[in-house]
């Protein structure tokens, strides 16, 4: 069951909003990030000192490469020393596929960047900027492992944030377990401490990655300008879309690229991530599942022992009570951002996963769901054992693939998952004709097979005064 820290402590949520912290889902990572050039510009006194600590260590590491004369001598393995950077768990945030464990930085990819590092320091640039930026020449170096890594080298920060919240936060009756090592409430689902960061650090984003049309490349060289221009374009969002390998040979051809990068990364006028907005699905959804569920109840229950279509019959019940929700009860805007923008099908996966398992909860209904948050290969699985369970596979109208999920995805997977029923679930957030198209063949391949079909209408409407 998704369960907030504030859940979890029986504390209002309006006391972690007001101290600005951000309220993790304890079973659940948010994918969001801390961003390193967010410490730059942190108010929380904390993090004060953040910033410098994490150019420091970089520094020292480049200084290290710019000494080291071959790989693995004395310079060499004492640079990967402080590069060894594993996941920080306890933050509830990041990329994992499921539950809140994340992957860190292995040796073989912590040795391809000090690798790159090395071969730009010794082009003459030495920008401690530059390991905040590697995940733009390296594969597999992503908004999560940019995280860790900062992570990794504020830990302490965090920690001592953490302990003066939980000062502030922690009921005094509270006599929930503490982790020995560091005295904070240990997660309930993985037995770890629970640690907090302020709304300020986190980005859906880190800044590295992001980059606009806007922001031209700034080299006075009209012959590199040329090139580039012949290449890619103008344009850092253009360089930042090429291979990663591309990218690293085109800065060590023209190291003066390496002086704008950071020159414009570092003067970036970069913002936390709107947590009212939400314009990525990955965080509302909690809130507003749960007070959807408690302003519109369903009784269910389930026998000792239920039959394969008592658990259909249940899990039916959750998805037309969903489709009723989100048609006559405004929970469609969970699927647009401030714009009116269709957000992506993670959004409408956390949402369905929110009231789904918050109507079993309430109706105090043990149900196995294996499904990886809405990240796995199959969305949700429902049941006790593979011989009654059901599998609910979700998908926006405009999804490219919404015909063949139904005609060979769904079928493999409820052979797979030896699954005798299944049921499609499908939002309409506006179609073209080759869309309805694809619908009407998706009616068709339903049609006498063990799949059900249910059609949720998900389209903003409008408000009764312009009607």
């Amino acid at each position: 069951m998704p369960t907030s820290l504030s859940k979890y402590l029986e504390i209002p949520n309006s006391t972690m909003e007001s101290l600005g912290v951000f309220d993790p889902i304890l079973d659940h990572d948010t994918r969001l990030f801390i961003d390193p050039l967010l410490l730059k510009h942190c108010k929380t006194p904390e993090f004060s000192s953040s910033y410098a600590d994490l150019q420091t260590r970089f520094l020292a590491i480049g200084k290290l490469l710019q000494n080291s004369k071959h790989k693995h001598d004395p310079f060499w393995n004492s640079a990967a020393t402080r590069m060894s950077w594993h996941e920080v768990r306890g933050l509830c945030i990041g990329y994992s596929t499921g539950g809140t464990a994340g992957s860190g930085i292995g040796k073989g990819l912590r040795d391809r960047i000090l690798d790159t590092a090395k071969l730009i320091i010794d082009a003459g640039k030495s920008d401690p900027e530059l390991f905040e930026l590697v995940g733009l020449f390296e594969d597999n170096f992503g908004p999560d492992r940019i995280s860790d890594m900062t992570a990794n080298v504020i830990q302490e920060d965090i920690v001592n944030y953490s302990r003066n919240i939980y000062k502030k936060i922690l009921p005094k009756d509270w006599d929930g377990p503490l982790d020995k090592r560091i005295g904070l409430p240990k997660n309930p689902f993985t037995k770890e401490p629970i640690l907090l960061v302020p709304k300020e650090l986190l980005r859906d984003l880190p800044s590295a990655f992001e980059w606009s049309a806007s922001d031209e490349i700034g080299i006075s060289s009209a012959e590199i300008r040329e090139s580039l221009n012949s290449l890619v374009g103008n344009s850092w969002r253009s360089l930042a879309n090429m291979k990663k390998e591309e990218l690293k040979k085109l800065v060590l051809k023209y190291p003066d690229l390496i002086d704008d990068l950071v020159d414009q990364y570092s003067s970036k006028d970069v913002k936390p991530y709107d947590f009212d907005e939400d314009k990525k699905g990955e965080y509302t959804w909690y809130r507003r599942s749960v007070e959807a569920v408690s302003e519109n109840p369903i009784a269910l229950s389930l026998s000792a022992h239920p039959t394969l279509d008592e658990v259909f019959d249940l899990v039916m019940v959750i998805c037309e009570k969903f489709k009723q929700l989100v048609e006559n009860n405004g929970l469609n805007t969970l699927f647009y951002d401030s714009k009116a923008k269709v957000k992506n099908e993670t959004a409408i996966q956390l949402a369905f996963y929110g009231i789904a398992e918050a109507y079993c909860e309430a109706n105090k209904i043990m149900i196995a769901r294996e499904s990886n948050s809405g990240r796995g290969p199959v969305d949700f699985k429902f049941g006790s054992n593979n011989e009654n369970s059901i599998l609910v596979e979700i998908k926006k109208s405009d999804n490219s693939h919404i015909r063949n999920g139904i005609v060979r995805q769904l079928p493999e997977y409820m052979k797979s998952e030896k699954s005798r029923k299944a049921i499609y679930l499908i939002l309409d957030l506006g179609m073209s004709q080759k869309q309805i198209d694809n619908m009407n063949e998706v009616h068709l391949a339903v049609t006498g097979s063990n799949i059900s079909l249910v059609y949720i209408d998900g389209q903003l409407k409008p408000s009764a005064s312009k009607l």
